[in-house]
Protein backbone atom coordinates (compact mmCIF):
# COMPACT_ATOMS: atom_id res chain seq x y z
CA UNK A 1 0.00 0.00 0.00
CA UNK A 2 2.88 2.36 0.79
CA UNK A 3 4.40 1.68 -2.61
CA UNK A 4 1.15 2.48 -4.37
CA UNK A 5 0.85 5.79 -2.52
CA UNK A 6 4.50 6.60 -3.31
CA UNK A 7 3.96 5.85 -7.02
CA UNK A 8 0.85 8.05 -6.99
CA UNK A 9 2.83 10.97 -5.52
CA UNK A 10 5.58 10.55 -8.12
CA UNK A 11 3.02 10.56 -10.94
CA UNK A 12 1.41 13.77 -9.65
CA UNK A 13 4.78 15.48 -9.21
CA UNK A 14 5.93 14.39 -12.68
CA UNK A 15 2.78 15.69 -14.29
CA UNK A 16 3.14 19.04 -12.48
CA UNK A 17 6.81 19.42 -13.53
CA UNK A 18 6.08 18.42 -17.11
CA UNK A 19 3.22 20.90 -17.38
CA UNK A 20 5.53 23.76 -16.41
CA UNK A 21 8.11 22.69 -18.99
CA UNK A 22 5.47 22.39 -21.69
CA UNK A 23 3.94 25.82 -21.22
CA UNK A 24 6.18 27.34 -23.87
CA UNK A 25 6.63 24.20 -25.96
CA UNK A 26 2.92 24.28 -26.83
CA UNK A 27 3.74 27.24 -29.08
CA UNK A 28 6.41 25.36 -31.08
CA UNK A 29 5.82 25.81 -34.85
CA UNK A 30 2.61 27.79 -34.09
CA UNK A 31 3.69 31.05 -32.48
CA UNK A 32 6.70 33.23 -31.99
CA UNK A 33 7.08 33.95 -28.30
CA UNK A 34 8.27 37.11 -26.61
CA UNK A 35 9.42 36.77 -23.03
CA UNK A 36 9.59 39.90 -20.92
CA UNK A 37 11.66 39.24 -17.82
CA UNK A 38 10.92 42.22 -15.68
CA UNK A 39 11.32 43.26 -12.10
CA UNK A 40 10.72 46.87 -13.19
CA UNK A 41 7.02 47.58 -13.65
CA UNK A 42 7.54 50.93 -15.44
CA UNK A 43 9.75 49.31 -18.11
CA UNK A 44 7.27 46.45 -18.48
CA UNK A 45 4.36 48.88 -18.93
CA UNK A 46 6.28 50.88 -21.56
CA UNK A 47 7.06 47.70 -23.49
CA UNK A 48 3.45 46.52 -23.30
CA UNK A 49 2.14 49.88 -24.56
CA UNK A 50 4.36 49.55 -27.63
CA UNK A 51 3.18 45.99 -28.31
CA UNK A 52 -0.50 46.88 -27.84
CA UNK A 53 -0.14 49.91 -30.13
CA UNK A 54 1.10 47.52 -32.83
CA UNK A 55 -1.47 44.79 -32.31
CA UNK A 56 -1.99 44.16 -36.03
CA UNK A 57 1.73 43.63 -36.69
CA UNK A 58 2.00 41.39 -33.64
CA UNK A 59 -0.92 39.28 -34.82
CA UNK A 60 0.39 39.03 -38.41
CA UNK A 61 3.64 37.61 -37.05
CA UNK A 62 1.88 35.13 -34.73
CA UNK A 63 3.38 36.66 -31.59
CA UNK A 64 2.48 35.58 -28.06
CA UNK A 65 3.86 37.59 -25.11
CA UNK A 66 4.72 36.28 -21.65
CA UNK A 67 5.78 38.21 -18.57
CA UNK A 68 8.21 36.19 -16.45
CA UNK A 69 8.96 37.12 -12.87
CA UNK A 70 10.75 35.19 -10.14
CA UNK A 71 8.31 32.48 -9.06
CA UNK A 72 5.54 33.23 -11.58
CA UNK A 73 4.67 33.93 -15.19
CA UNK A 74 1.68 35.11 -17.17
CA UNK A 75 0.76 35.12 -20.82
CA UNK A 76 -0.13 38.79 -21.38
CA UNK A 77 -0.93 38.82 -25.11
CA UNK A 78 -3.43 37.25 -25.21
CA UNK A 79 -4.02 37.50 -21.49
CA UNK A 80 -4.30 34.47 -19.22
CA UNK A 81 -4.13 33.64 -15.54
CA UNK A 82 -0.91 34.02 -13.52
CA UNK A 83 0.88 30.69 -13.15
CA UNK A 84 3.44 29.65 -10.54
CA UNK A 85 6.86 28.43 -11.63
CA UNK A 86 10.13 28.47 -9.75
CA UNK A 87 12.20 27.53 -12.79
CA UNK A 88 10.90 29.36 -15.86
CA UNK A 89 12.32 32.78 -14.93
CA UNK A 90 15.68 31.27 -13.96
CA UNK A 91 15.79 29.20 -17.15
CA UNK A 92 15.76 32.30 -19.36
CA UNK A 93 17.33 34.97 -17.15
CA UNK A 94 20.93 35.61 -18.23
CA UNK A 95 21.59 39.30 -17.82
CA UNK A 96 21.97 40.91 -14.42
CA UNK A 97 19.45 43.62 -15.29
CA UNK A 98 15.93 44.38 -14.05
CA UNK A 99 14.53 44.12 -17.59
CA UNK A 100 15.12 41.80 -20.52
CA UNK A 101 13.19 40.94 -23.70
CA UNK A 102 13.70 37.64 -25.52
CA UNK A 103 12.27 36.61 -28.90
CA UNK A 104 11.84 32.88 -29.43
CA UNK A 105 11.23 31.76 -33.00
CA UNK A 106 8.79 29.20 -34.33
CA UNK A 107 11.50 26.54 -34.01
CA UNK A 108 11.94 27.26 -30.28
CA UNK A 109 15.34 28.93 -30.65
CA UNK A 110 16.26 32.29 -29.15
CA UNK A 111 16.39 34.80 -32.02
CA UNK A 112 16.89 38.05 -30.11
CA UNK A 113 17.85 38.99 -26.56
CA UNK A 114 17.83 42.60 -25.43
CA UNK A 115 18.38 44.24 -22.03
CA UNK A 116 16.24 47.29 -22.68
CA UNK A 117 13.12 48.46 -24.52
CA UNK A 118 12.51 46.63 -27.81
CA UNK A 119 10.91 48.78 -30.49
CA UNK A 120 8.32 47.13 -32.69
CA UNK A 121 10.29 48.32 -35.71
CA UNK A 122 13.34 46.32 -34.61
CA UNK A 123 11.20 43.35 -33.57
CA UNK A 124 9.31 43.25 -36.86
CA UNK A 125 12.49 43.75 -38.93
CA UNK A 126 14.15 40.86 -37.09
CA UNK A 127 11.19 38.57 -37.68
CA UNK A 128 10.64 39.69 -41.27
CA UNK A 129 14.25 38.81 -42.13
CA UNK A 130 13.72 35.18 -41.08
CA UNK A 131 13.22 32.50 -43.76
CA UNK A 132 10.06 31.16 -42.09
CA UNK A 133 8.49 34.62 -42.19
CA UNK A 134 9.38 35.01 -45.87
CA UNK A 135 7.62 31.71 -46.56
CA UNK A 136 4.56 32.89 -44.58
CA UNK A 137 4.35 36.06 -46.65
CA UNK A 138 4.71 34.15 -49.94
CA UNK A 139 2.04 31.62 -48.94
CA UNK A 140 -0.34 34.38 -47.87
CA UNK A 141 -0.22 36.11 -51.27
Amino acid sequence: MKNLFFIFLIMIFSKFSASQAQNLSKHLWKNRVILILSEDNAAFQRQMLAFKANEKGMSERSLIVYNLKPGEYQQVIPKSEIQKSKSLFEKFKQANTPFEVILIGLDGGVKLRQKDFLSCEKLFATIDSMPMRSAEIKNRD
